[in-house]
Formats: structure tokens, C-alpha cells, sequence
């Protein structure tokens, strides 16, 4: 309640600008930060790091820094010796120089052992992100390249390291489009793997809730009986795309896809909307409230990314500068997606099954922009200079979230 009543104070008065004269920046924070702690490990190879670019609305490069670290990068350590109960919660203080906003994040640790024997059914809905574009820069060759996906690869690589051989259907990927295979190299050897996704390049939360067809593709949740505006029917696709039971059995052997009913949602939309921030409140309640009256078990993820590039360059002298592709601030996209991350953050209810996953938050800096390597040795922007899709580095971080936070609701629910 304290976290949320700060974001309320501070979204509004902070929307434009957040330099007071004295030069007192002021920081909107996720709540959690999440984490999978390995009771057999004594390193764990992959944690969370907290980047101050997603955290200030800034226009212009600033001299800020955790205190703690000297740069824009602040590492969520595991706890290492979680013995009961399963999940154990840690609130963080962390300060920031030129900061007098007191900052409190929890960390969030749930065992690696959490989620064996239970089935995890995850339906991604998203843009051109969710699918993927952007994760095969920097993606080492077999290696899943999505967010989802790698969610995915952690878990089997948890089941296969304590020798419990993950069942088919212990974590699948619903979709009828966003295919994804790839390899996890396990102690049993390397297996592939396959996943599916609901997320389309381009697309818009609007296009969800109440277009028929976007330029020529079907929406799959479309539902012309549903009354009203929003026309967006998970019930209607299951209806309509079904391949599979809930236990894994197979009703459809013709279609490349695999749908069934999901136990989690992931809706990570708003990238491509130019809506007001109250439009973009009411869309995502409305598809939230009509996912809740369909299937009212379900557990719903909220995300949303940001640009890539920092408005830190001097943490970063492995990189060249000389192109806008490594500038944060450049364009409108991050100051929308700054804005709209509080607004997704205040409507976690985790009572409702509603979860905030702070993707965003995690989000690589410099290391997101998927690059190339100069003749001088430096990286330098590649592909894409939108803003809109970072690389691999970003999409594991992005992973590991929906990974810990999965590993987190199995304790719940």
C-alpha cells in the first residue's frame, strides 16, 4: 500500500518532468523483483539486474548512480539458504545519488524445486516483442530466442538437474502462430524443444479488444455474439482453435499449433498505441475483466517493455555512441512506456490472480540494442534502429522474470 500510494503521488506531478531545480530526480520502482533460488547451487549463473534508465523519466543525460555499485546497474542477489517456508521475501533498500525518494523493493525468492509435478499452460498475447522479433540478435546458435520460450528452458533445466524428467505437458506455450524451437542443453543431454505464442507484429491492445481482421489477419479472439465493444473472447478461441486437451492429449493432429486452456496469461501490450493514459488504463481492464468472466482461475500477467538504449553512455565504454539506436531518450517511446508500467503496476491484485511482472524494470540497457562488432572492437546498432525490439540479452532478463514469477504463483495457487 505504501509503494502504491508513492506512485500515485508522483505519476501525476511527474508525467512531463521529473528535475526539480535543485537537480532532485525522483524514481518510479517495481515493487518486486523476482528470483529463483537453486538450494544445489553455490552460484547461481543468471540473476536479475535493476536498471536506472527504466526507473526516471528523463529528458536529457544525467550524472545518476546507485550508490552501491557506481553505475546505472544494481544486481538482485538470490537467498541462498531458503530451508522454509518455500518462498522467502526480502525487502531491499536502495539508494540513489541525487535521490531522496526512499526506494524498497522486495525481492522475491522462490526455491527451483517449487512447481515439480504441477502443469504450467501459458497463452502469451502481445505485439511484435512477445513474438520474438529482435531475440535472434546475439542469441547463441539453438537457444531459445523468445521470452516465453526461455521461461521454458529454465524450468526444464531445473526438472532435468534434479532428476525429475519434465512430462511434455509440464510447461506448455499456447498459440497458433509465434512458433519457436530450440535446444536446452540439460544433464541428460541436449533436447529440443517447440512453443507457441499469441503475439503479432504491429498490433494494438485496440486491435485485440474490438477488430474482426488487421490488415488482412484474422484476430483468433474475436467474438461477434459477445455484446458491446470489446468483441475479445478467450472462450470463443478455444472453441474455434482447440488442438489439445488440458492433460496433453491430442484432438487435432493437422494443425502446426497447440491450444488448450490456459492455466497463465501473459498480456504484454501498448508499444504500438497512442492512446491517452486513461484509454490505455480502460483497455487493459477491459481485457483483463473479460478474461476474469470467462475463466476466472486463470492467473494473469501484466508486462510491458521499454525502448532500448541508455541515457547512461559513460557506464558503457564498450560501446559506440555515434549512432541514436544507443540513446533512450531519443523519440517518444519510453517516456509512454514509463508512464504506463505505473499505471499496470497499480492494477496488480494478486487476491484477483493479477500479477505486475517487472520486465521493464530488468530490461538490459546498452547491452538490450542488438549490435555488431566494429574492426575498432566496439559494438555498434544493427538491425533495427525502431527502438522497438532489443536482442537477447533483454529477452533472457524478460525470462527469468516470467520463469521466477511462475516458480512464485505455483506457491499460491
Amino acid at each position: 500500500m505504501k509503494y502504491r500510494n508513492l506512485i500515485f503521488a508522483f505519476l501525476s506531478f511527474l508525467l512531463f518532468s521529473c528535475e526539480k531545480g535543485d537537480e532532485n530526480y525522483f524514481p518510479i520502482f517495481p515493487q518486486k523483483i523476482y528470483t529463483v533460488c537453486h538450494e544445489n547451487r553455490t552460484v547461481d549463473p543468471f540473476l536479475p539486474v535493476l536498471y536506472l534508465d527504466h526507473m526516471f523519466y528523463l529528458e536529457k543525460r544525467v550524472p545518476l548512480f546507485f550508490q552501491t555499485t557506481g553505475n546505472d546497474r544494481y544486481s538482485f542477489a538470490n537467498d541462498g539458504n531458503i530451508q522454509n517456508p518455500d518462498v522467502r521475501k526480502t525487502d531491499i533498500q536502495i539508494g540513489i545519488n541525487n535521490c531522496d525518494i526512499p526506494i524498497t523493493i522486495t525481492r522475491v525468492s522462490t526455491k527451483s524445486s517449487i512447481g515439480k509435478g504441477k502443469c504450467i499452460r501459458l497463452l502469451p498475447i502481445g505485439d511484435s516483442v512477445g513474438a520474438g522479433y529482435g531475440g535472434n540478435w546475439n542469441c547463441s546458435e539453438g537457444r531459445a530466442s523468445v521470452s516465453w520460450s526461455i521461461a521454458r528452458q529454465f524450468f526444464m533445466q531445473d526438472r532435468y538437474a534434479d532428476d525429475s524428467m519434465p512430462e511434455p505437458s509440464d510447461f506448455i506455450t499456447i498459440g497458433t502462430i509465434n512458433k519457436n524451437t530450440f535446444e536446452v542443453i540439460t544433464n541428460a543431454g541436449t533436447v529440443t524443444c517447440t512453443g507457441y505464442g499469441e503475439c503479432r507484429g504491429g498490433w494494438k491492445l485496440s486491435d485485440y479488444l474490438y477488430s474482426r481482421v488487421v490488415e488482412k489477419t484474422e484476430n483468433p479472439f474475436y467474438d461477434e455474439n459477445q455484446s458491446g465493444e470489446n468483441k475479445f473472447s478467450l472462450a470463443a478461441y478455444l472453441k474455434r482453435f482447440r488442438t489439445h486437451d488440458d492433460i496433453g492429449k491430442i484432438l487435432n493432429s493437422e494443425t502446426d499449433a497447440y491450444v488448450c486452456t490456459p492455466t497463465h496469461v501473459i498480456i504484454q501490450l501498448g508499444l504500438n498505441d497512442s492512446s491517452s493514459d486513461q484509454m490505455y488504463r480502460d483497455r487493459i481492464v477491459s481485457l483483463i475483466s473479460r478474461i476474469k468472466e470467462e475463466f476466472p482461475d486463470v492467473i494473469i500477467g501484466l508486462s510491458l517493455t521499454d525502448a532500448f538504449g541508455t541515457a547512461f553512455p559513460k557506464y558503457y565504454p564498450e560501446c559506440d555512441f555515434s549512432s541514436n539506436a544507443m540513446n533512450l531518450l531519443k523519440g517518444k517511446l519510453h517516456y509512454k512506456c514509463w508512464s504506463w508500467n505505473a499505471i499496470l503496476q497499480q492494477l496488480e491484485n494478486p487476491e484477483e490472480r493479477i500479477f505486475y511482472i517487472p520486465n521493464y524494470y530488468v530490461q538490459p540497457s546498452a547491452e538490450a540494442v542488438p549490435y555488431e562488432i566494429s574492426p575498432s572492437g566496439l559494438r555498434v546498432p544493427a538491425y533495427d534502429t525502431s527502438h522497438y525490439h532489443p536482442n537477447s540479452n533483454a529477452h533472457y532478463a524478460w525470462g527469468y522474470q516470467i520463469y521466477a514469477w511462475l516458480k512464485y504463483t505455483q506457491t499460491l495457487f
